[in-house]
């Protein structure tokens, strides 16, 4: 059995009507830690069969697809992803936890084609996933806004056999894949493993080649006394860091260090080589009788690779690398107790953590422990309540470096414990009738001030408090017309928010980062109140028509983000529309899915304002083979979504989006 979230699911009662009722995906069940409580509502899944037919580049296509979330684009190594709600997000691959360090690295190097599932839960009051409290010098009180939920492809009942594909796209883009799996003993015990290679040259002149060789093996057992599943992921790469497009139109020009004039490419071309993702995942799972349960996940989890600094004013025989790595190990323990009306859970969990970033000389070493429990009560079957508690405190083994508000570096203090922070959350769900249902939730958190945030006047800020408000209306008439909005109102209060950034210390030199380059520190404040507000809506059925099979899915975002004074706080676009249709006829299918963002500002420069248009069509041949012909981004806008720094003092700009591809991938299943 495979430990992965649930999904949401029409079926048919007495009256034919449909409701939505939350069911078991890949066999899930009370005791995981995904098992999510009715209220929860806010929640999209993209299973492999929905990611085939979307035919993403990677993952931060299917991130900037999904309803309600941002991704802002840093490099080819690094992103960082947002809900439009605000924040962080927190990764989870195979049911292990990944650092928000770890996440920006590793998630660009999961190929799409290794995915058996992707959810976005967009509810951070779901508390038995991840730590309340971020590693590092993060300045986010509360690092899980949200959840990206990855379940890579394995084995079980119904997946059987093996599979080849290969794939030629622009930029002399390829990839071969191969995959195999079985089952034995009745499907008690299963067994898979797959190689992908993947090669791309780029975009001519933008530094974007990427060359990587990916191994995944998985292995599970279930059966009435006991369920076990084990994956090891294995990614070896090669990458080159794509250059950013300038975005200052000032006069000043700066030879080396200074910012890069409005549409000049960058002057860095760094490269990552070797560059190496490994992630062991072990889900365990006792039931004791049909009421008690113990479940145990061990995660193991490491990116490392050796950075190359180059630029185009340096010989590249001078430029020595720099090691970086990015570990973390993770314990997770529960104990469930499910009877005809309540469910209950107790449980503990500890990451830890260890950075040696890029550039600097000693490494970041931090250790989370928690403690949590929640519990559901079912009042009848139509009307549900439910609590949740968690308690973190974070062990700061080996402190990193801090710059002061005058621009001088101090190292921080080691073997420190930080503040508590904890959370609370109570949530209901009413089914009115077979057509309506309606939930509502508020959770409560209080998140210490980060050690390592550089402050104005070196302040110490006060924590943070979060109040979430939020609400769910589904309405779910037949096969082809369901519909729901979840509508939410945060406030938070002494939330860390930008004060502007120094490059220079107290004497007016320059700063500079262990190797002597020219840097810059951002400076936070704690903002008496940010509120923000807003709603998803999603549209979504599948129906026959003319001796076709359709689905559809239509979803739009609203967000408002202010702060005590009115200005806006969060660089995520206001509104932000996406959908997607796919048809099937015999031997034919075809996909078409559109995405539109609003402008908004990142840095004081406006980014957003874009469509994107994808399309994708196939045709089952004989033997298991199907040809696909694809085009991503068909409208060939070059977007960005981050502008890398202030336009008057950084290095970089904005990494647009390549533009118009087109590819053709062939395949068989046996």
């Amino acid at each position: 059995m495979e430990l992965s979230p649930l999904r949401v699911e029409n079926q048919t009662n007495t009256t034919n009507r449909s409701i939505t009722v939350l069911v078991p995906f890949e066999g899930e069940t009370a005791h995981s830690r995904f098992a999510l409580p009715k209220s929860v509502v806010a929640v999209q899944t993209l299973t492999k069969e929905d990611i085939e037919q979307l035919r993403p580049r990677d993952i931060s296509d299917l991130i900037e697809g999904s309803l309600g979330m941002s991704i802002g684009r840093q490099g080819a190594r690094v992103h960082s992803f947002s809900y439009n709600r605000g924040d962080k997000v927190s990764i989870i691959v195979d049911g292990v936890y990944l650092t928000q360090t770890q996440a920006q690295r590793i998630l660009g190097d999961i190929p799409v084609e290794m995915i058996d599932s992707i959810q976005f839960l967009r509810d951070s009051s779901v508390i038995t996933i991840s730590p309340l409290m971020d590693f590092g010098s993060a300045n986010s009180g509360s690092p899980n806004q949200g959840f990206i939920v990855i379940n890579t492809r394995k084995s079980g009942p119904g997946k059987e056999g093996g599979e080849v594909k290969a794939s030629y796209a622009r930029f002399d883009t390829k990839k071969h894949l191969g995959w195999i799996g079985d089952t034995w003993m009745d499907g008690r015990l299963s067994a898979s493993a797959g190689y992908q290679r993947s090669e791309s040259n780029g975009k001519p002149k933008w530094n974007m080649a990427y060359s990587a060789d990916t191994w995944m093996t998985s292995a599970g057992w279930n059966s009435s006394s006991f369920q076990g599943s084990a994956s090891f992921f294995m990614n070896k790469a090669s990458r080159e860091i794509q250059r950013a497009e300038g975005t200052y139109t000032g006069t000043t020009r700066y030879p080396v260090s200074g910012p890069t004039p409005n549409g000049v490419l960058d002057k860095n071309i760094w490269k990552y080589t070797p560059m190496d993702t490994r992630v062991i995942a072990v889900n365990l799972a006792k039931p004791w009788n049909d009421t008690h349960t113990t479940a145990l996940t061990y995660g193991w989890t490491e990116a490392k690779g050796t950075q190359y600094p180059y630029t185009t004013l340096t010989d590249k025989s001078t430029v020595a690398g720099r090691e970086g790595k990015d570990r973390a190990k993770e314990w997770n323990l529960s104990h469930t107790i499910k009877t005809a009306k309540d469910t209950f859970k107790i449980g503990g969990q500890t990451v830890e953590w260890y950075q040696l970033t890029e550039g600097q000389t000693s490494p970041r070493e931090e250790k989370v422990y928690g403690v949590y429990s929640t519990w559901e009560h079912r009042f009848t079957p139509s009307w549900s309540v439910d609590f949740a508690a968690r308690v973190d405190r974070k062990h700061i083994i080996k402190g990193g470096d801090k710059y002061l508000e005058t621009g001088f570096k101090t190292q921080l203090s080691d073997d420190e414990w930080t503040d508590e922070a904890t959370l609370w959350a109570v949530g209901t769900a009413w089914q009115i009738n077979p057509i309506w249902q309606i939930t509502g939730r508020y959770s409560f958190n209080k998140t210490p001030t980060p050690d390592a945030i550089s402050t104005v006047n070196n302040e110490n800020l006060p924590a943070e408090k979060r109040h979430r408000y939020e609400m769910g209306l589904t309405a779910n008439f037949n096969r082809a017309f369901n519909a729901s909005v979840t509508p939410f109102y945060y406030i938070i209060r002494n939330a860390k928010v930008s004060a502007g950034s120094i490059t220079q210390d107290a004497n007016g030199n320059m700063l500079v980062d262990d190797y002597g380059n020219a840097t810059s520190v951002t400076i936070y404040r704690a903002a008496t109140q940010v509120l923000r507000k807003g709603l998803e809506l999603s549209l979504k059925g599948d129906f026959e028509a003319y001796a076709s099979s359709w689905n559809y899915e239509l979803g739009w975002t609203y967000f408002e983000d202010t702060e005590e004074d009115g200005k806006t706080g969060n660089e995520v676009p206001d509104n932000k529309y996406h959908a997607r249709i796919n048809w099937r006829h015999g031997p034919w299918s075809a996909s078409l899915s559109a995405t539109r963002v609003d402008p908004y500002e990142s840095y004081g420069y406006t980014v957003g304002d874009f469509n994107v248009i994808n399309m994708n069509i196939a045709r089952d041949f004989s033997k298991g083979i199907r040809v696909s012909l694809f085009g991503q981004n068909m409208a060939n806008k070059q977007y960005a979504t981050n502008n890398k720094g202030y336009p008057a003092t950084a290095n970089w700009g904005t990494l647009n989006d390549v533009g118009a591809t087109y590819g053709m991938e062939v395949g068989m299943k046996f």
